[in-house]
């Protein structure tokens, strides 16, 4: 479909004109869904692969907006095309695009929104998991899930000890170590406190603590992670999550439920898993009241070794960790 012309904007204020050579209608997340109220604004592409193109929107609340095939994980904060990856691949080659005015466009095509869907959301309703089943998931995570880097092993020994203790200073100061840590768009550390967030939202674990550790997560992790941490906070998450946490509380099988969850991305899957696994058995603990035998067997990290923090320009040519 050929569409009038378009003025937009790059992230400097230089105007952009060009005629519109594409409509396609979709369904935008509600969680973003207010970033398309208003006259429009510019936008910064930071990442395209087949199934999604990934948006800098500028906007404090909700900085990252993704247009995603039907085929592709749905993120939080997505308009879903109707289409497969198959039959209209999204690898725009643009820096421009825009959003406002009821649309996005980017490069030189529009999408806009014919309906909503709303994104699983976390309560604290959910039933905080038993042991048994903390067990179990452990066993399963630890033979189908890529291991997690050795870099990050011991931030992860850390976090899982402050969540033991149940010291809210300590779990702030080891969630904030772990932002950012692991390559990619998601790194792996980033994906471990969206885990930790979204089960402390289930079942009632340190939300408090771990939210004020990413506030500042845009300054120290590639967007689209630091997006995605902003919703984790408030609950919302891939479908896989939900059902994830869902299974560890009662309601449904583990290792299907699991196995759906690794499928996410290369390894976001099982660094959520962790996440959630870590705060599960912290509130497991809890409730037994069993506070001494949490054990702490990785090596703390040599003085002066670091996992390196991918950031800003390297978004645009590394591979969304999040789409398939």
């Amino acid at each position: 479909m050929t569409c009038p012309a378009y003025v937009h904007h790059d992230t400097v204020g230089h105007a952009h004109h060009g005629p519109l050579s594409h409509l396609h209608l979709g369904t935008i997340s509600t969680a973003v869904a207010p970033l398309l109220h208003g006259p429009p604004r510019p936008a910064r592409v930071v990442a395209t692969t087949r199934h999604a193109v990934h948006l800098a929107t500028g906007d404090q609340e909700l900085p990252a907006l993704a247009v995603v095939t039907r085929d592709a994980i749905r993120l939080p904060n997505a308009l879903v095309l109707p289409f497969s990856s198959a039959d209209r691949p999204l690898d725009l080659n643009t820096p421009w695009a825009g959003f406002g005015a009821g649309r996005v466009v980017i490069g030189p095509v529009r999408f806009e929104p014919e309906a909503s869907w709303t994104p699983p959301r976390v309560q604290d309703a959910f039933s905080p998991p038993e042991s048994a089943r903390i067990r179990q998931v452990r066993v399963l995570l630890d033979a189908l899930a890529q291991p997690l880097p050795p870099p990050l092993a011991p931030r992860m020994t850390d976090l899982r000890h402050a969540l033991h203790t149940d010291d809210a200073g300590e779990v702030r100061r080891t969630a904030r170590a772990l932002v950012g840590l692991g390559p990619g768009l998601t790194p792996s550390g980033d994906d471990i406190l969206c885990g930790a967030l979204l089960a402390s939202r289930a079942w009632g674990g340190p939300l408090a603590p771990l939210s004020e550790a990413v506030t500042d997560a845009t300054l120290r992790t590639p967007l689209l992670s630091a997006a995605l941490l902003r919703h984790a906070a408030r609950g919302e998450c891939v479908p896989q999550a939900h059902a994830f946490l869902r299974a560890l509380s009662g309601d449904g099988a583990l290792e299907p439920a699991l196995r759906e969850l690794l499928a996410v991305g290369h390894h976001s899957g099982g660094d959520l898993a962790r996440g959630v696994l870590a705060v599960g058995l912290s509130r497991a603990c809890a409730a037994t009241g069993d506070r001494d035998d949490y054990p702490v067997n990785y090596p703390r990290l040599k003085p002066g070794l670091a996992a390196r923090v991918i950031t800003g320009d390297d978004e645009a040519r590394l591979h969304p960790a999040l789409t398939r």
